[in-house]
């Protein structure tokens, strides 16, 4: 988002802080389909995305007077997101959502094309949620590093951390050579003697 998007985040934030619902309104219409799709692509189910996109909106809206408007909107609605996730996954499996094993479905036959839709759901099967969550935040919202940090409640060197151990883990799921999706670096190779 443009640096003028934030102004307006921020003065839309002040007013929702002020009790105007009109201006939460804006700022979740703002905010609606890139929480959605981040929803949408960690839990792999239509129905529990929107769902939990309500759920994260109404908890937003609850919590307005909590957020500092001096921060990023976007990170702040992203780690209620990502909280709203964890609950839920906790509820269903009635473990630990950070378990590789119950967390993610087991793994299918790495991708042969350049789907994009593919990649990420490759990331789902096989990243824990905080490097899928990491990698949609840096990847698909733009998001620097500094912002996911906040989202996900870490320090900037352990969300650095994260994300190099998220890449690093897809990689090993993709074919060497057959595909790499537009915006992930090129696979790390050693020279040949």
């Amino acid at each position: 988002m443009a640096p003028d998007s934030s102004a307006a985040d921020q003065a839309l934030a002040i007013a929702a802080q002020g009790g105007a619902r009109e201006a939460f309104g804006h700022l979740a219409s703002r905010h609606y389909r890139a929480v959605h799709a981040c929803l949408l692509t960690l839990l792999d189910n239509r129905s529990d995305a929107e769902d939990l996109t309500q759920e994260t909106f109404l908890r937003a809206f609850r919590k307005i007077r909590s957020y500092n408007p001096r921060q990023p909107f976007r990170p702040w609605i992203f780690s209620i997101a990502r909280r709203v996730a964890i609950a839920h996954w906790r509820r269903r499996r009635s473990t630990d959502p950070l378990d590789d094993s119950v967390a993610h479905p087991p793994a299918a036959a790495p991708p042969s094309g350049h789907d994009a839709v593919v990649l990420w759901s490759l990331a789902r099967r096989h990243l824990k949620p905080d490097e899928f969550t990491a990698l949609w935040l840096h990847y698909r919202e733009d998001l620097p590093v500094a912002d996911i940090a906040r989202a996900l409640r870490k320090t900037r060197n352990h969300t650095k951390v994260i994300l190099h151990r998220a890449r690093t883990r897809l990689r090993s799921h993709l074919e060497p050579e057959a595909w790499r999706p537009a915006g992930l670096p090129p696979p790390l190779t050693s020279p040949t003697p």
